[in-house]
């Protein structure tokens, strides 16, 4: 499987299209959670989604955890549901891979 330590040239750029292709995706779908909003909590999670040669979303997994399970399952639906939208690049098309984007909750953005 490649990573993005692991790709070299076209695939190096392929993923990093398909990250921020995901990412622009994802906003649509990002939503802090009302309990977490209410307790003040913040934080950062990184979310690893592997992709099959078929360019199909297998497994969607919390590489680092923003320290409360609200916020880390709600990156990971919001990752899901941009990935699900995200076109792939050309030169991923074939190639099982990986990838993994941060999901920051901040209060003061919201």
């Amino acid at each position: 499987m490649i990573t993005e330590s692991s790709a070299s040239g076209e695939t190096v750029d392929g993923l990093r299209g398909y990250r921020l292709a995901i990412a622009t995706q994802a906003r649509r779908f990002k939503r802090y959670p009302a309990q977490a909003m209410a307790s003040g909590w913040a934080g950062s999670a990184e979310i690893r989604i592997e992709v099959d040669s078929e360019g199909r979303p297998r497994a969607t997994t919390v590489v680092r955890s923003s320290g409360h399970e609200s916020l880390d399952r709600a990156a990971l639906t919001m990752i899901e549901a941009g990935a699900l939208r995200a076109r792939l690049p050309e030169s991923l098309r074939g190639k099982a891979f990986a990838v993994v984007l941060p999901v920051v909750f901040n209060l003061d953005d919201e």
